[in-house]
């Protein structure tokens, strides 16, 4: 069975990997690799999917700067639903057409820059995206900010908007680095993988939190690599990965209470598409849980791995 290794969003998922997988893959978590399918019956590829995605977004740009909602209304399904800043939801690709004209004729000449951050394949299928939309009313100075979640579907070959939620963040309520402030320190884990030291540090204007971690085995070091957590220009908490097996990935981080989740995708040297879900739960100042949950390797689901307890070295 060919084996492959998956990276996980946080520093200190790496090392949890290896400490509850008894060393079996240095940072990284042996998974098997997908069945060969009958062609037609393979899933969509995140490449494919990116490429799609973003060619339906600058078309539907295109013809909402048009004021042609017919056009832009087709690029939605059937049963695409729209939900607005405003909370309003709109359901139905003949009654977002009917909305669109409407807004047309209320707002003539209105434009909109829509840029898309992120793309998730979630299924086969199926993709997420995250983005930015910049509207510019005529008369106005500048352009009203918001952000969107798309989920997309895949029909005859060409991807549509099955349903698009839009809002304004709320200044106080958008995190930043300064939040995962308590991070910084030495953190340590131990398991059957060997043991992992974990550092966090701010830069030096304070911009991004870098992590750096090594896990050792019989006083060897089998695995190293390092994270920058910094703020999105365009809003919320991304994370970049970089491991000593080559592999790379980032996140999306959110808070939800007490718990920080960040949603990783990346690429292992051998060009396997990972993704995972990854639960941060502080228990205090001096130690926080770790979970990595919804792993996929090139849409191949994947157990989720237990709970990891990491705990402060010093400040």
């Amino acid at each position: 069975m060919k084996r492959h290794r998956m990276i996980l969003g946080l520093v200190a998922a790496a090392g949890a990997a290896v400490l509850v997988s008894g060393g079996r893959a240095p940072s990284l978590t042996n998974i098997p690799a997908a069945q060969p399918e009958k062609a037609a019956a393979q899933p969509a590829k995140a490449d494919g999917a990116e490429a799609g995605i973003k060619k339906i977004t600058a078309e539907y740009a295109k013809a909402f700067n048009a004021a042609d909602a017919k056009a832009a209304s087709a690029l939605w399904t059937d049963e695409g639903e729209y939900v607005g800043a405003d909370d309003e939801t709109v359901t139905g690709r003949a009654a977002i057409e009917k909305s669109l004209a409407e807004f047309f004729k209320e707002h003539p000449k209105a434009t909109a820059d829509v840029q898309v951050e992120s793309i998730r394949l979630i299924g086969r299928g199926t993709a997420s995206a995250e983005g930015v939309v910049r509207l510019k009313l005529p008369g106005t100075e500048s352009a009203v900010e918001s952000r969107y979640t798309a989920l997309h579907v895949l029909e005859d070959g060409v991807w549509r908007a099955a349903s698009v939620r839009e809002w304004v963040p709320d200044p106080a309520t958008e995190v930043t680095p300064q939040h995962l402030e308590w991070l910084v320190g030495e953190w340590t884990a131990k398991g059957e993988g060997g043991e992992l030291k974990l550092t966090y540090a701010w830069d030096e204007n304070k911009v991004f939190i870098t992590g750096k971690y090594a896990i050792t085995k019989d006083g060897k070091t089998v695995s190293s690599g390092t994270q920058v957590i910094g703020r999105n220009p365009a809003g919320g908490l991304r994370s970049w990965m970089f491991d000593s097996s080559g592999t790379t990935s980032d996140a999306v981080w959110v808070r939800d209470g007490k718990r920080w989740i960040n949603e990783a995708t990346g690429v292992i040297p051998d060009g396997t598409e990972i993704s995972s879900v990854n639960v941060l739960i502080p228990l205090g100042p001096d130690s926080f849980t770790w979970q990595t949950t919804d792993r996929e390797a090139d849409d191949v689901p994947l157990p989720a791995l237990p709970p990891v307890k990491v705990t402060r070295v010093k400040k």
